[in-house]
């Protein structure tokens, strides 16, 4: 997000500009030169490897709402991170829309409160399509009513457990909204004009219509997992964790597999004349004693060696040895 500039500083910009005191060469030269301004009052709090790493967490959160939200509304949506920047608590109050939707966010088991953002733009696209409408939003801004509100606050919900899922990496958060206001004034002594926080910044887009929300994390709600939210830490732990769900899924899945055992009592070998003259009471002799071991089958492969006899009134077999090993010639 760009820093906002007072009115007094608009101002005096536009003075020097009348007056010919800026001098647009110098400018141009210290650009040329890769001058970066650092701000000693506002510095950065957030490394590049955290603030790299809160950007793929929540495009992954991006993509779990955009899913999320599609089947909600029943039309497609798409939702893509914009920007994660750092700027100071009093530049991102002054930059909201008076009125809009403000949350606030119970971060547990975090020590500390966020702030939730809702565009104008988008609550109205979003009631309108629930509403029987396309999703178009309205030019005029205005509060919400209860019925609207209550509305939101099902996207809300939604939200809430897409940044659960997306999280569950770094830390396995609980989300409690706390309060719902429309004037971001209200907000303003929440913490200090100066404290820095970090701002996710969401585009979601509704059929022709668009809007965007932000979440507004200090960094002292942060600061006690900071440590976790590198980029190669929070990666390898969220492939761990998404390769143990996918196993356990597999595993789950692979038990309810039906196999055909066979046991096999023996085998005899008959003329055809002999099968064809068989009758009631005829008996077979087998190439098998009434004491031996009988061989099953799995799948077709010779497993295990057991006893044939009854249980409970059902024919049965003891398994005695098991000869086929592992499972691993199952395709």
């Amino acid at each position: 997000m760009a820093e906002i500039l007072s009115q007094s500083e608009i101002d005096s910009l536009l003075n020097a500009l009348s007056t010919g005191t800026i001098d647009d060469d110098v400018q141009s030269t210290e650009q040329s030169k890769g001058i970066k301004v650092y701000d000693f009052k506002h510095p950065d709090r957030f490394s590049k490897d955290q603030t790299r790493s809160l950007q793929m967490l929540h495009e992954h959160f991006s993509r779990l709402f955009s899913t999320s939200l599609s089947t909600y509304l029943r039309t497609i949506t798409e939702v893509k991170l914009v920007s994660v920047d750092q700027l100071s608590y009093d530049e991102f109050i002054r930059s909201i829309p008076n009125p809009t939707c403000v949350n606030l966010i119970e971060m547990n088991p975090l020590d500390g409160n966020a702030l939730l953002e809702i565009s104008p733009s988008l609550t109205f696209a979003v009631i309108d399509r629930l509403m029987g409408g396309k999703g178009q939003t309205f030019r005029k801004n205005r509060e919400l009513t209860e019925i609207e509100q209550s509305i939101v606050l099902k996207i809300i919900e939604r939200i809430f457990e897409g940044l659960e899922e997306a999280w569950a990496g770094v830390v396995a958060l609980s989300l409690e909204l706390k309060s719902t206001e429309t004037n971001p004034q209200l907000f303003l002594q929440l913490f200090l004009p100066t404290e820095m926080v970090i701002l996710m910044t969401m585009e979601v887009s509704i059929g022709e219509s668009s809007g965007t929300f932000c979440i507004c994390i200090p960094y002292v709600v942060l600061e006690p997992v900071a440590n976790k939210l590198s980029s190669r830490s929070w990666f390898s732990g969220r492939k761990s964790s998404e390769d143990s769900k996918k196993d356990n899924a597999m595993e789950v899945h692979v038990k309810k597999v039906d196999l055909p055992l066979t046991a096999f009592l023996g085998n005899a070998r008959l003329k055809v004349s002999d099968i064809l003259s068989l009758e009631t009471d005829d008996v077979v002799p087998l190439q098998k004693r009434k004491d031996e071991e009988i061989e099953v089958s799995l799948c077709g492969n010779p497993m295990y060696l057991g006893r044939p006899g009854t249980h409970r009134n059902h024919r049965a077999f003891k398994v005695t040895e098991v000869i086929g090993g592992d499972l691993g010639w199952i395709k």
